[in-house]
Order: structure tokens, then C-alpha cells, then sequence
């Protein structure tokens, strides 16, 4: 039947109940199992589950399936392992142990975080790499989309071969017109006299290390391993997603005796040119977001650095 035979009305309820339908099949409770405590429908971020008194227990139901957006929760807080979902099995939910990190401890873990440039030729494991992207992996997403994807990259060749591209872009997508008095007053007009503060000594740095031929590991500082996030370019929120999984294994990195550092001129430079991220097989559709540098430091910090007052409102 054509789909003018059809009211808007009609066609939106129509679509509404096939995916309702969908999810049904991939969502359900074992009524055996289910002691009614409620637990679902409380931590339910989607207001899937409607759970009504009934004595002493709580009536629950799958009211709203296609609301669901396999976050997991309801699954991972059921006490009696009665919610079922297709997507998710619980063999594969795994018990947590008691987490017992003292406040001072994680506070000091923090705060002494320092951006590691200078690191040791020892090589960094597989084994640490893959731990390191599974807290990556295991940061949130927005609406769980966990669309985020990563890529390690050890080869020397090829880390040289992508400084040199992300220092030609970065110095022909506006670094050299910074040599100029003009050229200045038309980049302050475009991103403010703040942000011209911090991007003219780079103009310095790259200017100077060209002169004498010192652009050899000015990017990577020669570090082993080198870790992006990529996510989805029409996803407004992927630069986030991929903020908190480097955030998460830089972490992560602290504990396991690695150092790490941003590499925000990486991320800038995919932003200005296609080609950084088709050389490391990113596909059109996909951005570099997020950068770090992984490796044993070569040097230890052993005082935390004084931080600039913020400006701090309390509503």
C-alpha cells in the first residue's frame, strides 16, 4: 500500500510498535526469578521498566522496550539475574570486588599527573597496551553509544612519517602567517588575543626547529606507543567520549609506573586536513579526538606543580 494511504499519525505509531516490538524480543524478565524488588525500574536511565506497589513488593514490567539503550544497569543490579538481554549475556557481566581506594590516595594520584614528554627506550607490553584500552573502552558514552574506536601505533616508521605530515599542516593551516605582524592581527581577530598567547610560541618552536633541522620527534617525543580515539564526526558529543576513555587510561597508565601526554597538535592537525586520518586508515565518516603518548618516563616528578587561580562560582 503506499505510504500516502497511511496518516503521519499512523505511520510514526506504526514504526513506534515495531520497535517496541524488537526490543520486547530482546528484553524480558524471568517472572521464576523475579522477587519484585523494584531495582530495574529505579536505575533504569530510560524509564524503561514502570514498577506499582503490590503489598510488600513492588509490580514490575517492561513498559517502554524501545526506550532501551543496552546500558546494561538493569541487568548488572538485578540480585536475582531475572532481566535478560539479547545484546548483553550475563555470562558476561562480571562480578566486582569492593573497591577501597583511601580519598588521599586517589587525590594525590590526581595531582600528580604530569604530561611525561621525555621517556625511557624500555618498550611498553602488549599486555599493558591492551589493559590500558580496556578502561578506554569501559569509559562512559554518551546515550551508550559506545561508538569510540582506538589505534596504537608502535612502528617507528610510520610515527615519523605522521609527524612530519601533522607539522606540514599544522604550519600551512596558519602557523607561518604568525611571522608577521599582519598575519597576527588577522589570527587574533579570528580566535581572540588569549588564544593567540598560546598558539604564538608554537609559531617560535616549529619556525626555529625547521631552521636547524630539529623537527625529529618534536610530535611523538619519541615515545613507544601512541594511542588515538576516534569517533563518529556526527556525533556532536564524540569529542567527549574519547576525552574521558584518554582520560581513563592516562589514569590507568599512573598505576601501572607509565607516563603520558596529550597530543593536542596531532588532534588539531586532523581537524584542518583529511589526510592524517586516512594515513592511519580512518574512514571519512570518523575524527581523531583524542591523542596520548605512552611510555616508561625517563625522568620522576617529585613535587606537584602550582596551578593558576581559577575563577570558581558557586549557584
Amino acid at each position: 500500500m503506499p505510504v500516502g494511504c497511511f496518516g503521519r499519525g499512523s505511520i510514526t505509531k506504526a514504526y513506534a510498535q515495531d520497535e517496541a516490538n524488537k526490543m520486547n524480543r530482546m528484553l524480558s524478565i524471568d517472572s521464576t526469578k523475579c522477587i519484585q524488588c523494584g531495582f530495574c525500574a529505579d536505575e533504569c536511565p530510560n524509564y524503561v521498566f514502570n514498577s506499582t506497589p503490590n503489598g510488600m513488593c513492588k509490580q514490575v514490567e517492561i513498559k517502554y522496550p524501545e526506550q532501551c539503550c543496552a546500558c546494561g544497569h538493569c541487568v548488572a543490579i538485578c540480585p536475582s539475574e531475572a532481566i535478560r538481554h539479547a545484546k548483553m549475556s550475563v555470562e558476561k557481566f562480571k562480578n566486582l570486588t569492593d573497591i577501597e581506594i583511601p580519598p588521599q590516595h586517589m587525590r594525590s594520584l590526581l595531582l600528580s599527573r604530569r604530561s611525561v614528554r621525555t621517556f625511557k627506550e624500555e618498550p611498553v607490553s602488549d599486555e599493558l597496551v591492551t589493559e590500558l584500552i580496556e578502561t578506554g573502552i569501559h569509559a562512559g558514552t554518551a546515550s551508550n553509544g559506545q561508538t569510540e574506536g582506538f589505534v596504537v601505533i608502535r612502528d617507528r616508521k610510520a610515527l615519523a612519517e605522521l609527524e612530519r605530515m601533522v607539522i606540514d599542516v599544522l604550519w600551512e593551516a596558519g602557523l607561518k602567517h604568525l611571522g608577521s605582524g599582519v598575519g597576527r592581527r588577522l589570527v587574533k581577530t579570528r580566535i581572540g588575543g588569549q588564544m593567540l598567547e598560546q598558539v604564538l610560541p608554537y609559531y617560535h618552536i616549529i619556525n626555529n626547529r625547521r631552521k636547524n633541522g630539529q623537527l625529529e620527534g618534536m610530535i611523538f617525543r619519541n615515545a613507544p606507543v601512541v594511542i588515538m580515539s576516534h569517533g563518529l564526526r556526527t556525533n556532536p558529543l564524540a569529542p567527549a567520549n574519547c576525552a574521558i576513555a584518554s582520560r581513563n587510561m592516562e589514569i590507568m597508565a599512573q598505576t601501572l609506573g607509565l607516563g603520558t601526554c596529550w597530543v593536542g597538535f596531532l588532534v588539531t592537525a586532523a581537524s584542518y586536513s583529511g589526510k592524517i586520518g586516512s594515513y592511519i586508515g580512518i574512514p571519512p565518516n570518523r575524527k581523531i579526538y583524542s591523542a596520548i603518548l605512552v611510555g616508561y618516563p625517563k625522568h620522576d616528578y617529585n613535587k606537584m606543580i602550582p596551578r593558576k587561580d581559577r575563577e570558581i562560582r558557586w549557584i
